[in-house]
């Protein structure tokens, strides 16, 4: 009787404390979690919704039908769309690797006295609107820009390149230009923290320095590496000003959603094509998250 009376009590203080622990979280996670359902999974919820349904007459129809997704992937236009799109997300992604791993990697380990002078000049294109940037480029790309007018006067040209302005040449230059310092930051981070000795203890045994970029410096930056990949690709998919400013009307995930909510009039299939791209950087990013942790992303 004596063991039962302990064991029920017992249980009795284990559901009071699970009651008092549910208490607390509803006190403390519940506002946030109510303004995540509301700002974030309602739209998802409500663009869903509209993309089964038709525009006629320029008003939301109630059709309840897939036809729209469908259009995503049986359209030509849009097929083309997702195939320039992601093409230039992988281009765009891989070429800021390329020229902000040495970028990171010199501030990080050989910047000295100057490393937060050299963090701040990274960081100085943030302190611009990216629109006006965007416009910029258009002033030294333009065919009668800064560069080819320099180019023509040096005599190196006899007239205008016409490939570097409103082509995919200078989409991929301006989402590089762009996303590039949201590479080089987490690397950066990743880089920093790499202890100093672990890299003399290789030098120490004989190892190259091929050796040491590979075995040491290589596998304990993939966190900040994967970070910025994930930035670079997702904000490379869901690009619109670059590609609507200075893409000369290639076709863009992001140009297409934007026609369909504006001078298009079909909300649906906006709707249906931001559904899909939704979907698929999801897919990349969940698959991203397995090689890294966020926390040591940053």
């Amino acid at each position: 009787m004596v063991a039962e009376s302990r064991e029920n009590d017992s249980l009795s203080r284990t559901i009071v404390n699970r009651i008092r622990e549910s208490n607390g979280f509803l006190a403390t996670g519940g506002p946030i979690l109510f303004l995540e359902l509301l700002f974030f999974i309602g739209p998802l919820v409500i663009m869903f919704f509209i993309a089964t349904m038709r525009m006629e007459d320029f008003a939301l129809q109630y059709a309840y039908t897939l036809e729209n997704y469908i259009g995503v992937f049986a359209g030509l236009a849009n097929r083309a769309a997702f195939i320039n799109t992601t093409t230039m997300a992988v281009l765009t992604t891989v070429t800021a690797v390329i020229v902000a791993y040495p970028f990171a990697y010199y501030i990080a380990r050989r910047g000295g006295e100057y490393q937060n002078l050299l963090l701040i000049l990274v960081m100085i294109p943030f302190w611009t609107n990216y629109i006006v940037r965007i416009y910029g480029w258009q002033i030294i790309l333009g065919s009668k820009g800064i560069l080819n007018s320099i180019l023509i006067w040096m005599g190196v040209l006899n007239e205008p390149i016409s490939w570097i302005i409103n082509t995919k040449f200078s989409i991929w230059l301006g989402l590089t230009y762009l996303w590039l310092p949201f590479m080089i930051l987490p690397l950066y981070s990743s880089l920093e923290k790499i202890d100093e000795s672990l890299i003399e203890a290789a030098y120490d045994l004989g190892a190259s320095r091929l050796a040491v970029f590979r075995r040491i410096v290589l596998p304990l930056s993939i966190p900040g590496l994967v970070g910025g990949i994930i930035f670079v690709f997702i904000f490379s998919m869901g690009a619109y000003i670059v590609p609507a400013m200075i893409g000369g009307g290639e076709l863009f995930v992001g140009t297409r959603i934007g026609y369909a909510f504006g001078i298009g009039g079909d909300w649906p299939v906006g709707a249906a094509l931001g559904s899909v791209l939704m979907l698929v950087v999801a897919g990349v990013l969940w698959s991203l998250m397995g090689y890294t942790d966020v926390e040591e992303m940053f």
